[in-house]
């Protein structure tokens, strides 16, 4: 039975212990720079305001700007074994499968960091805060909540459940886009893949404007005010859901047969 066509929870586990032992000084100073910047961060902003008018929705703000941010910059660094040939026949060559090493990377650098980094944020801000209120009294809201973050409740259960699908499907987007650039490219994979992207997009939107002047869309106007098959608002959250998560697995798709490719 050949080792890498089979996958072994037992030697993912020990993947990852071989990748602690290896990298836990660096994941060290990567947590101790997190929470540095992050304390920086919130200390220039604060400061800024002259520590008051300082509500939770800054703090939402800033998370969610943080959140994509070094999400995108460490998914973008998937597979550190890929960035030099010797590395890369270093990794290639380790006991577990191509599946295992492939859901090691997808686990870590993707869906580990949706759960701790907000754990992580809401401690350091909320720590932050107190020190601070000690010493400046005038920071009087320096208490951070995820509490009524996310969608209004005013738009129907349907809507607002599509709303939310197509969020997260937006979040795993960026991450998977960055993941799937990391498996692809060997040298400078974030900003290969950010310039793919502007070029694929900028191609996108090129055609998009020859073919709206082309066919003088502008005055079109469909039969009882339907695109496709799509009726209202509802259908076409429904659709652009489905198409996103299409989008993600391709991706994902993508990032894996690359992973298969450079075994080959």
């Amino acid at each position: 039975m050949q080792t890498n066509n089979v996958f072994s929870i037992y030697r993912l586990m020990l993947l990852g212990k071989q990748s602690w032992i290896t990298n836990k000084k660096q994941i060290g100073y990567t947590l101790a720079g997190f929470v540095g910047i992050l304390v920086l961060v919130l200390l220039f902003f604060q400061s800024v305001n002259n520590f008051r008018n300082w509500e939770n929705k800054s703090g939402e703000v800033m998370f969610i700007f943080l959140f994509f941010a070094w999400g995108i910059i460490y998914s973008g660094f998937s597979f550190p074994g890929f960035r030099s040939k010797e590395k890369t026949i270093a990794y290639l060559i380790l006991p577990a499968s191509a599946s295992e090493k492939f859901v090691f990377e997808l686990v870590t650098r993707i869906f580990i960091y949706i759960l701790i980094m907000p754990l992580l944020f809401w401690c350091v801000a909320n720590l932050e805060g107190v020190v601070v209120h000690y010493f400046v009294p005038d920071l009087t809201n320096y208490r951070f909540s995820f509490s009524g973050f996310g969608i209004s409740n005013t738009s129907p259960v349907k809507t607002e459940g599509w709303i939310t699908y197509m969020i997260v499907q937006g979040v795993m987007f960026a991450f998977i886009t960055a993941f799937t650039g990391a498996s692809h490219f060997s040298k400078s994979p974030l900003f290969k893949t950010i310039f793919t992207l502007t070029i694929i997009g900028f191609g996108y939107a090129l055609y998009s404007y020859l073919l709206f002047k082309g066919f003088n869309l502008k005055d079109f106007h469909p039969a009882n005010d339907r695109v496709l098959f799509m009726r209202d608002k509802d259908d076409a959250l429904v659709v652009f859901g489905i198409a996103m998560t299409l989008i993600n697995l391709c991706l994902l798709a993508i990032s894996w047969f690359g992973l298969k490719e450079k075994e080959v």
